[in-house]
């Protein structure tokens, strides 16, 4: 199972997918929520969605990460390894801000939000990765970018995932500036059985630039 993170799609886990076995999904998590902890409102969702109670391996990345890590909480038999992908425990306090402009009629900064999520070469290269996110963004409800923000925002999840009993691979770019190697080291330190991968050349969603190798690297991860 493979969780986007925000205000992405499934779509964007498209060429991963070409590249992993037919029976990977990749539910949206764009749903309407009412109160509380949206990223524990979601999981619950995504596991009613699944009533198959096959143990899962479940792929996360970004808020998809902090989704995947509630449903371990929530259903710890149903989940067989958690991968987590530039995530973190974390909250984000700047973003209550960019919560705030966006409800109050601000634009979004699409090319600034591009700039932190990959590198100056592939926007460079302006392949398909970033020419769709870069439609996702322009095209996205400013309302519920910023609902989704301010769960970012406050998602504090330290003292309760220590619970998680599910093995977890993470993985790491080094170039990103949300979910650091520090960030994600805290992450992996908080975790009961955690292993950690950096790679040097990667931003927050250089991955999907590189869908072969992420595959493979989720395929690894799996095992």
């Amino acid at each position: 199972m493979l969780l986007h993170g925000t205000p992405l799609d499934p779509s964007i886990w498209d060429a991963v997918r070409a590249q992993l076995p037919a029976d990977s999904i990749a539910p949206d998590l764009n749903r309407p929520q009412a109160g509380g902890l949206l990223q524990q409102h979601v999981a619950a969702a995504v596991l009613n969605d699944e009533p198959d109670d096959a143990p899962l391996i479940v792929v996360g990345h970004s808020l998809g990460g902090q989704v995947a890590m509630e449903m371990a909480l929530l259903a710890p038999h149903r989940i067989r390894r958690l991968i987590l992908v530039c995530t973190r425990d974390i909250p984000v306090p700047e973003f209550h801000a960019a919560a705030r402009a966006l409800r109050a009629g601000a634009a979004l900064d699409v090319e600034a939000t591009i700039a932190r999520w990959f590198t100056t070469a592939e926007i460079a290269d302006g392949g398909p990765v970033v020419q769709g996110v870069r439609r996702r963004l322009t095209a996205v409800s400013p309302s519920a970018y910023a609902t989704a923000l301010e769960a970012l925002a406050t998602y504090d999840r330290r003292a309760e995932v220590g619970r998680i009993q599910s093995p977890a691979a993470l993985l790491c770019g080094r170039l990103d500036r949300g979910c650091t190697p520090e960030v994600m080291s805290t992450l992996a330190a908080d975790l009961p059985d955690a292993r950690l991968q950096i790679v040097d050349a990667w931003a927050h969603m250089s991955a999907f630039v590189q869908p072969a190798d992420f595959a493979q690297w989720l395929l690894n991860a799996a095992e």
